[in-house]
Protein backbone atom coordinates (compact mmCIF):
# COMPACT_ATOMS: atom_id res chain seq x y z
CA UNK A 1 0.00 0.00 0.00
CA UNK A 2 1.53 3.18 -1.18
CA UNK A 3 1.59 5.94 1.45
CA UNK A 4 1.81 8.99 -0.61
CA UNK A 5 -1.14 8.74 -2.29
CA UNK A 6 -2.62 10.36 0.62
CA UNK A 7 -0.36 13.20 0.62
CA UNK A 8 -2.86 15.43 -1.44
CA UNK A 9 -5.32 15.04 1.46
CA UNK A 10 -3.18 15.91 4.07
CA UNK A 11 -1.87 19.20 1.92
CA UNK A 12 -5.88 19.81 0.93
CA UNK A 13 -6.14 20.01 5.17
CA UNK A 14 -3.08 21.78 5.69
CA UNK A 15 -4.51 24.46 3.13
CA UNK A 16 -7.62 24.47 5.67
CA UNK A 17 -5.75 25.17 8.56
CA UNK A 18 -4.06 28.19 6.57
CA UNK A 19 -6.88 29.54 5.38
CA UNK A 20 -8.16 29.84 8.65
CA UNK A 21 -5.72 31.09 10.47
CA UNK A 22 -4.77 33.79 7.41
CA UNK A 23 -7.71 35.01 5.63
CA UNK A 24 -7.70 36.79 2.60
CA UNK A 25 -9.40 40.35 2.35
CA UNK A 26 -12.26 39.59 0.56
CA UNK A 27 -15.95 39.34 1.14
CA UNK A 28 -16.83 36.91 3.83
CA UNK A 29 -19.09 35.09 1.87
CA UNK A 30 -16.43 34.02 -0.52
CA UNK A 31 -14.46 32.69 2.45
CA UNK A 32 -17.26 30.54 4.05
CA UNK A 33 -17.66 29.11 0.75
CA UNK A 34 -14.10 28.18 0.35
CA UNK A 35 -13.59 26.89 3.95
CA UNK A 36 -16.77 25.01 3.40
CA UNK A 37 -15.62 23.21 0.42
CA UNK A 38 -12.11 22.41 2.04
CA UNK A 39 -13.14 21.24 4.83
CA UNK A 40 -16.05 18.92 3.31
CA UNK A 41 -13.33 17.37 0.99
CA UNK A 42 -10.73 16.72 3.79
CA UNK A 43 -13.89 15.25 5.62
CA UNK A 44 -14.94 12.78 2.71
CA UNK A 45 -11.30 11.84 1.96
CA UNK A 46 -10.63 10.96 5.94
CA UNK A 47 -13.82 8.73 5.86
CA UNK A 48 -13.56 7.13 2.60
CA UNK A 49 -9.25 6.12 3.32
CA UNK A 50 -10.75 4.67 6.65
CA UNK A 51 -13.79 2.35 4.46
CA UNK A 52 -10.88 1.32 2.31
CA UNK A 53 -8.54 0.08 4.24
CA UNK A 54 -11.39 -2.35 6.16
CA UNK A 55 -11.98 -3.40 3.05
CA UNK A 56 -8.78 -3.76 1.84
CA UNK A 57 -7.66 -5.35 5.35
CA UNK A 58 -11.03 -8.22 4.57
CA UNK A 59 -9.60 -8.17 0.97
CA UNK A 60 -5.68 -8.85 1.96
CA UNK A 61 -6.64 -12.52 2.07
CA UNK A 62 -6.68 -13.01 -1.37
CA UNK A 63 -3.47 -14.21 -3.07
CA UNK A 64 -3.48 -10.64 -5.61
CA UNK A 65 -3.26 -8.55 -2.68
CA UNK A 66 -1.22 -10.20 -0.32
CA UNK A 67 1.45 -10.36 -2.79
CA UNK A 68 1.14 -6.50 -3.11
CA UNK A 69 1.76 -5.96 0.60
CA UNK A 70 -2.24 -5.53 1.68
CA UNK A 71 -3.05 -4.53 4.81
CA UNK A 72 -2.48 -6.14 7.93
CA UNK A 73 -5.95 -6.77 9.49
CA UNK A 74 -4.90 -4.99 12.83
CA UNK A 75 -4.61 -2.08 10.91
CA UNK A 76 -8.10 -2.94 9.47
CA UNK A 77 -9.34 -3.18 12.83
CA UNK A 78 -8.37 0.03 14.14
CA UNK A 79 -9.41 1.30 10.85
CA UNK A 80 -13.05 0.24 11.55
CA UNK A 81 -13.40 1.29 14.72
CA UNK A 82 -11.97 4.85 14.26
CA UNK A 83 -14.56 5.03 11.25
CA UNK A 84 -17.33 4.16 13.75
CA UNK A 85 -16.42 6.57 16.36
CA UNK A 86 -16.18 9.16 13.37
CA UNK A 87 -19.76 7.91 12.40
CA UNK A 88 -20.87 8.73 15.52
CA UNK A 89 -19.59 11.40 16.44
CA UNK A 90 -20.74 12.89 12.97
CA UNK A 91 -24.18 11.24 14.27
CA UNK A 92 -24.29 12.91 16.95
CA UNK A 93 -23.58 16.57 16.31
CA UNK A 94 -26.54 16.40 13.49
CA UNK A 95 -28.78 14.93 16.11
CA UNK A 96 -27.51 17.80 18.32
CA UNK A 97 -28.37 20.49 15.58
CA UNK A 98 -31.48 18.83 14.91
CA UNK A 99 -32.26 19.14 18.55
CA UNK A 100 -31.38 22.79 19.15
CA UNK A 101 -33.92 23.80 15.98
CA UNK A 102 -36.87 22.05 17.55
CA UNK A 103 -36.03 23.62 21.10
CA UNK A 104 -35.92 27.34 18.92
CA UNK A 105 -38.95 26.23 16.84
CA UNK A 106 -40.63 25.39 19.87
CA UNK A 107 -40.16 29.13 20.96
CA UNK A 108 -42.19 30.62 18.06
CA UNK A 109 -41.18 33.57 16.22
CA UNK A 110 -41.23 36.88 16.83
CA UNK A 111 -40.84 38.48 20.32
CA UNK A 112 -40.64 35.83 23.08
CA UNK A 113 -41.31 37.00 26.84
CA UNK A 114 -37.71 36.75 28.45
CA UNK A 115 -35.48 39.07 30.01
CA UNK A 116 -32.73 37.44 28.61
CA UNK A 117 -31.58 39.88 25.78
CA UNK A 118 -31.01 37.58 22.54
CA UNK A 119 -31.95 37.16 19.19
CA UNK A 120 -31.54 33.74 17.30
CA UNK A 121 -32.25 33.02 13.34
CA UNK A 122 -34.69 29.86 12.98
CA UNK A 123 -34.73 28.41 9.20
CA UNK A 124 -36.89 26.25 8.38
CA UNK A 125 -40.71 26.66 6.92
CA UNK A 126 -41.76 27.02 10.50
CA UNK A 127 -38.41 29.48 11.36
CA UNK A 128 -37.61 32.97 11.46
CA UNK A 129 -36.43 35.84 13.51
CA UNK A 130 -36.99 35.59 17.40
CA UNK A 131 -36.20 38.12 19.34
CA UNK A 132 -36.60 38.24 23.07
CA UNK A 133 -38.75 41.01 25.36
CA UNK A 134 -35.05 41.66 27.00
CA UNK A 135 -33.60 42.75 23.99
CA UNK A 136 -36.60 44.87 22.54
CA UNK A 137 -36.27 46.91 25.54
CA UNK A 138 -32.35 47.38 25.63
CA UNK A 139 -32.01 48.40 22.15
CA UNK A 140 -33.31 51.91 20.24
CA UNK A 141 -35.91 50.91 16.73
CA UNK A 142 -32.68 51.05 14.59
CA UNK A 143 -30.26 48.89 16.98
CA UNK A 144 -33.68 46.28 16.38
CA UNK A 145 -33.69 46.74 12.46
CA UNK A 146 -30.02 45.76 12.74
CA UNK A 147 -30.41 43.13 14.51
CA UNK A 148 -33.37 41.99 12.25
CA UNK A 149 -31.66 42.15 9.18
CA UNK A 150 -28.42 40.13 10.90
CA UNK A 151 -30.82 37.36 11.86
CA UNK A 152 -32.41 37.19 8.34
CA UNK A 153 -29.18 37.24 6.81
CA UNK A 154 -28.98 33.93 8.75
CA UNK A 155 -32.18 32.63 7.09
CA UNK A 156 -31.62 33.59 3.53
CA UNK A 157 -27.99 32.99 2.71
CA UNK A 158 -29.17 29.33 4.68
CA UNK A 159 -26.16 29.79 7.04
CA UNK A 160 -27.18 27.00 9.06
CA UNK A 161 -26.22 24.33 6.71
CA UNK A 162 -22.89 25.75 6.47
CA UNK A 163 -22.38 25.24 10.23
CA UNK A 164 -24.15 21.49 10.23
CA UNK A 165 -21.77 20.28 7.78
CA UNK A 166 -18.80 22.24 9.22
CA UNK A 167 -19.36 21.12 12.57
CA UNK A 168 -19.79 17.41 11.13
CA UNK A 169 -16.90 17.55 9.35
CA UNK A 170 -14.81 18.92 12.55
CA UNK A 171 -15.94 15.52 14.15
CA UNK A 172 -15.15 13.62 11.25
CA UNK A 173 -11.56 14.93 11.80
CA UNK A 174 -10.53 16.85 14.88
CA UNK A 175 -7.54 18.64 13.15
CA UNK A 176 -10.66 20.77 11.48
CA UNK A 177 -11.78 22.64 14.87
CA UNK A 178 -9.86 25.76 13.19
CA UNK A 179 -11.30 26.31 9.84
CA UNK A 180 -14.66 25.17 11.66
CA UNK A 181 -14.39 28.20 14.10
CA UNK A 182 -12.92 30.14 11.33
CA UNK A 183 -16.20 29.16 9.10
CA UNK A 184 -17.82 30.42 11.90
CA UNK A 185 -16.86 33.96 11.90
CA UNK A 186 -16.85 34.06 8.40
CA UNK A 187 -20.98 33.25 8.45
CA UNK A 188 -21.08 36.20 10.93
CA UNK A 189 -19.10 38.87 9.26
CA UNK A 190 -21.26 37.93 6.11
CA UNK A 191 -24.81 38.81 8.03
CA UNK A 192 -23.07 41.90 9.77
CA UNK A 193 -22.18 43.02 6.04
CA UNK A 194 -25.35 42.38 4.56
CA UNK A 195 -26.76 44.31 7.73
CA UNK A 196 -24.76 46.89 7.78
CA UNK A 197 -25.51 47.55 4.05
CA UNK A 198 -29.45 47.55 4.57
CA UNK A 199 -29.23 49.61 7.49
CA UNK A 200 -26.66 51.54 5.45
CA UNK A 201 -24.54 52.50 8.64
CA UNK A 202 -21.23 50.28 9.62
CA UNK A 203 -20.99 52.58 12.78
CA UNK A 204 -24.29 51.82 14.03
CA UNK A 205 -23.75 47.91 12.94
CA UNK A 206 -20.89 47.49 14.67
CA UNK A 207 -22.42 49.69 17.67
CA UNK A 208 -25.37 47.15 18.06
CA UNK A 209 -23.40 43.99 18.20
CA UNK A 210 -21.09 45.31 20.97
CA UNK A 211 -24.38 46.42 23.24
CA UNK A 212 -25.83 42.97 22.42
CA UNK A 213 -22.51 41.17 23.10
CA UNK A 214 -21.83 43.23 26.47
CA UNK A 215 -25.59 42.86 27.65
CA UNK A 216 -26.09 38.62 26.53
CA UNK A 217 -26.03 36.56 29.29
CA UNK A 218 -24.27 33.55 29.52
CA UNK A 219 -27.48 31.42 29.40
CA UNK A 220 -27.90 33.19 25.76
CA UNK A 221 -24.63 31.67 24.36
CA UNK A 222 -25.89 28.46 23.46
CA UNK A 223 -28.00 29.52 20.74
CA UNK A 224 -25.44 28.81 17.67
CA UNK A 225 -27.07 31.46 15.49
CA UNK A 226 -27.70 34.11 17.51
CA UNK A 227 -26.25 37.50 17.22
CA UNK A 228 -23.23 37.98 18.83
CA UNK A 229 -21.70 34.49 19.62
CA UNK A 230 -18.34 34.53 18.18
CA UNK A 231 -15.29 37.15 17.97
CA UNK A 232 -17.41 39.85 18.58
CA UNK A 233 -14.67 42.25 18.82
CA UNK A 234 -13.10 41.61 16.01
CA UNK A 235 -16.30 41.77 14.28
CA UNK A 236 -16.53 45.42 15.45
CA UNK A 237 -13.50 46.09 14.68
CA UNK A 238 -13.97 45.25 10.81
CA UNK A 239 -17.30 47.25 10.85
CA UNK A 240 -15.45 50.15 12.01
CA UNK A 241 -13.49 49.73 8.97
CA UNK A 242 -14.33 50.61 5.16
CA UNK A 243 -16.71 47.70 3.42
CA UNK A 244 -14.84 44.58 2.41
CA UNK A 245 -14.88 44.32 -1.51
CA UNK A 246 -17.27 42.43 -3.05
CA UNK A 247 -14.36 39.86 -4.79
CA UNK A 248 -17.05 39.37 -7.74
CA UNK A 249 -13.74 38.34 -9.24
CA UNK A 250 -11.29 37.22 -7.37
CA UNK A 251 -14.26 35.33 -4.85
CA UNK A 252 -15.20 33.21 -7.96
CA UNK A 253 -11.65 32.47 -9.00
CA UNK A 254 -10.14 31.36 -5.81
CA UNK A 255 -12.93 29.15 -5.22
CA UNK A 256 -12.83 27.44 -8.60
CA UNK A 257 -9.36 27.16 -7.64
CA UNK A 258 -10.62 25.48 -4.54
CA UNK A 259 -12.45 22.95 -6.46
CA UNK A 260 -9.53 21.94 -8.51
CA UNK A 261 -7.07 21.64 -5.64
CA UNK A 262 -9.53 19.81 -4.32
CA UNK A 263 -10.34 17.29 -7.13
CA UNK A 264 -6.60 17.16 -7.58
CA UNK A 265 -6.30 15.72 -3.63
CA UNK A 266 -8.94 13.25 -4.16
CA UNK A 267 -8.71 12.21 -7.39
CA UNK A 268 -5.06 10.15 -6.99
CA UNK A 269 -6.18 8.54 -3.54
CA UNK A 270 -9.81 7.74 -5.07
CA UNK A 271 -7.68 5.80 -8.16
CA UNK A 272 -5.49 4.57 -5.78
CA UNK A 273 -8.55 2.77 -4.19
CA UNK A 274 -10.37 1.65 -6.86
CA UNK A 275 -7.36 -0.08 -8.50
CA UNK A 276 -6.54 -2.07 -5.74
CA UNK A 277 -10.00 -2.32 -4.81
CA UNK A 278 -10.90 -3.87 -8.39
CA UNK A 279 -8.03 -6.72 -7.61
CA UNK A 280 -10.54 -7.76 -5.34
CA UNK A 281 -12.86 -8.75 -7.70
Amino acid sequence: MNLWVYVPTVLLALAAVTLAWRQPRMHPAWTARILLLLTAACALAVVGSLAFLVVLAIGTRSSALADRGGVPLPVGVAAAAALILVMVAAGRAALAWRAEFRQARALGTGVVPDDRPFAVAVPGREGGVILSRGLVDLLSGRELEVVLRHEAAHIRRRHHLYLMAGSVCACVLPGLGHPYRALRYALERWADEDAAGAVGDRVLTGRTIARVALAQSAASESHRLALADSHVTRRVRALLEQRPPDSRFTGPVLLGGAWMATGGAISPTLTHHVSLLLLLM
